[in-house]
């Protein structure tokens, strides 16, 4: 008899599939949701984030925004939601160490839909328990780097903080970030191993230039995570989330970071802090839905160059 994984354990089939695809078992894409956000501050509903997100993508088309390539001709594994503990951050955040574990074990690339920001703290503690220490790429409004929020250690605030805690040395590299406290932003600058490309920085400079001075910044970086905080959109863009902030990157922006940034060292991803309550045209999750898209596309792309 087979034993028992943590996949097995935790995670329960969601009522439709991401895109509306079938699994493809030698996918090595698996997208997993996780509905939780019991840390939220301000606007709660990212629990309905995994739903929204995968019915929004069954209603885009399925083709590259960037490459004559579709989703379903690479094809993707939906594993459905991790069974998380409305109210208890550190059970739930085990319970993703455990699936995400799992997957990496499998040797695929989780892509995980939230939910609020925390749950990236979940699948850093896999990667480091097994072996990988990433470089992390978020593209978020915020830092997230403070030491506690509300009491909270362990919440969407502190997530980056615990995060680097947790990996040592590794570099960030952030896009979008405006908003942010003292603490933040002192922590930040005293970090080596932290770099900011502001929305003010893009005006000035230009994409381009801003994108080439990320790859200058990782480009000794063995692995690679993403992470989507769909706030770092300018809220016309993407208003359904847990905290807007106006002045953020644009969607051509966006996709245009992705389809230069993500390589062949791309381990991981997540994009969350969808609330579809105030999604008004589901405007946002269809953004984070294009934007898991193109992050597969791309890396698969990436890959196919690489072993050719």
């Amino acid at each position: 008899m087979r034993k028992l994984s943590l996949k097995d354990i935790y995670l329960t089939k969601s009522s439709k599939n991401y895109a509306g695809l079938e699994n493809n078992k030698n996918s090595r894409y698996e997208i997993i949701g996780v509905p939780f956000d019991s840390s939220t501050s301000y606007k709660p509903g990212t629990r309905f984030g995994p739903d929204a997100i995968r019915q929004a993508a069954s209603g885009l088309e399925s083709n590259s925004y960037f490459s004559d390539i579709y989703l379903e001709d690479i094809g993707i594994i939906d594993e459905g939601d991790v069974g998380i503990v409305i109210g208890d951050i550190n059970e739930t955040l085990n319970r993703i160490t455990g699936v995400i574990s799992d997957v990496i074990q499998e040797n695929k690339i989780p892509i995980m839909i939230g939910g609020e920001h925390t749950i990236t703290y979940g699948s850093m503690r896999a990667f480091k328990k097994q072996g990988i220490t990433p470089c992390l790429i978020v593209i978020d409004a915020h830092y997230d780097l403070r030491d506690e929020y509300l009491g909270l250690k362990n919440g969407h605030a502190s997530v980056m903080r615990r995060s680097l805690e947790l990996l040592g040395g590794t570099k960030i590299n952030y896009i979008g970030v405006r908003a942010y406290s003292k603490e933040e932003k002192n922590y930040a600058l005293s970090k080596n191993n932290i770099n900011t490309i502001k929305p003010s920085d893009i005006y000035k400079v230009g994409l381009i230039n801003a994108i080439n001075s990320v790859k200058k910044f990782l480009v000794d970086c063995k692995h690679i995570y993403l992470s989507i905080d769909m706030d770092g959109f300018d809220p016309s863009y993407a208003p359904g989330v847990g905290n807007p902030e106006p002045g953020g990157i644009t969607n051509i922006e966006g996709l245009t970071i992705i389809n230069q940034i993500v390589d062949e060292r791309l381990v991981g991803a997540d994009v969350v802090e969808v609330s579809p309550p105030y999604d008004q045209g589901g405007i946002t999750s269809s953004l984070a839905a294009k934007l898991i898209n193109e992050i597969i596309m791309k890396n698969y792309i990436s890959l196919s160059k690489k072993n050719s």
